[in-house]
């Protein structure tokens, strides 16, 4: 018996058991279905030009609505970066910074000047929820202030239109704002706040009473669920949907909408920082299950505390101590000298935990590139250099950054997705 020939003989065995074994799961679409759902949606993308098969499985509107509950339900929806305006330079146009070493770039964002091409006006993103942009185009003339929503998924280059939310008697949209759960049906929400009243020159008059009206898939308008008051600081064109509610800010009052209940709920500020500077909310935002505040004595304050506030006692409490000097050390081309003296370039997009708490990071713009500042370490990393020259006017918005996570979520087929 020839040795060799034996060795080859078991080899050639082995290959044929695996081309077999490959073979049956190649064939066998439930099977190969439930190997494709534990992959990354980026995968699954680039997977889905393999062969007419596993296009056919990958862009199937189940499978895509299965993957999706999949990762939610195995908390398997990491953050692949942020989306963000750069509120240094007097560019309009949405940036991107991937956070992982796995991502090199997000998706670009074609849609945004697309729709800004057919309608005329400029759409703007204005909040994000596990993969999904929440997206509206603003249309302000001398008697009118009119604001249309739509849903983006960047991942698949694909976008929802929202019904108009208008009638006779609401004329001001302050805000919209979208809860993603894909762990059930019906998936998303829209909720909208509209003002009572009538508008002149783009302002409301009349009543002060808002409404929150809400549309889920599968709907051919909106539902009027609740109405409310607060003072007019609160802004509603950048929620943050954290604990199963929808969070707004104000100077001196917080909102929330819980999705389930529909029901309002204000509260009071923490104290304010002391100070003449009358804007103290320099960044509201979520990240890993903790809701973070920052509130500022100036404008260009370089020293300041980030809250967090507590799910059981809905209590703010000083998380971290920030103090800049070392950055501004580093790079001082963040000193702008003005005729008010000297401020301080950056602006913060993100607190960003991580899984140790020694990896937790303020994500920063400062002229020319983007930081991250390690909280407990107090060591700055370069993320990217940035295009652009810092304006001479800042006008900083206390939520410019959105998180992404890629998403096979459906939304072309949204009014299909209602069980």
């Amino acid at each position: 018996m020839n040795p060799r020939l034996t060795m080859e003989e078991s080899h050639m065995h082995k290959r044929l058991a695996v081309t077999s074994g490959v073979n049956v799961i190649a064939g066998n679409i439930d099977l190969l279905s439930e190997i494709l759902l534990r992959l990354p949606a980026r995968s699954l993308i680039r997977f889905s030009l393999t062969c007419k098969l596993w296009f056919y499985i990958i862009t199937g509107t189940q499978f895509r609505l299965s993957h999706c509950r999949t990762l939610a339900l195995s908390n398997a929806l990491p953050y692949s970066g942020v989306y963000f305006y750069n509120s240094l330079t007097n560019l309009q146009n949405i940036d991107s910074v991937p956070l992982t070493g796995n991502v090199t770039n997000l998706p670009p964002l074609p849609l945004l000047d697309q729709m800004a091409a057919k309608t005329g006006y400029p759409v703007k993103v204005t909040q994000s929820c596990n993969g999904l942009l929440m997206c509206v185009i603003s249309s302000r003339t001398e008697v009118s202030d009119l604001k249309l929503g739509f849903v983006c998924n960047p991942a698949k280059n694909e976008y929802h239109p929202l019904p108009g939310p208008y009638d006779k008697n609401y004329e001001v949209v302050c805000g919209y704002n979208l809860i993603f759960d894909p762990s059930e049906p019906p998936y998303y929400k829209v909720f909208c706040i509209k003002r009572l009243g009538t508008t002149f020159r783009g302002f409301s008059f009349g009543s002060t009473d808002l409404e929150v009206s809400v549309y889920v898939p599968g709907s051919e308008s909106w539902r009027s669920c609740c109405h409310f008051y607060v003072d007019y600081t609160t802004r509603f064109d950048c929620g943050v949907f954290w604990n199963g509610a929808i969070h707004w800010i104000g100077e001196y009052f917080s909102v929330h909408f819980d999705a389930k209940s529909e029901e309002v709920v204000i509260k009071n500020m923490p104290p304010r920082p002391q100070g003449d500077f009358t804007e103290k909310i320099r960044y509201f935002g979520e990240w890993g299950g903790h809701l973070h505040l920052i509130q500022v004595q100036t404008r260009y304050a370089k020293r300041f505390n980030v809250l967090e506030l507590d799910k059981d006692t809905w209590k703010w409490s000083v998380k971290y101590h920030v103090h800049l000097a070392r950055l501004i050390s580093a790079f001082p081309e963040m000193i702008k000298q003005t005729p008010y003296g000297i401020h301080y370039a950056f602006s913060i997009l993100s607190v960003i935990r991580g899984e140790n708490e020694e990896d937790s990071v303020l994500l920063l713009t400062i002229p020319g590139k983007v930081v991250a500042y390690n909280l407990v370490r107090k060591t700055t990393k370069v993320v990217r250099e940035l295009p652009g020259e810092v304006a001479n006017t800042l006008h900083f918005n206390h939520v410019s950054a959105y998180k992404y996570t890629e998403s096979l979520f459906p939304v072309r087929e949204w009014s299909n997705t209602k069980k």
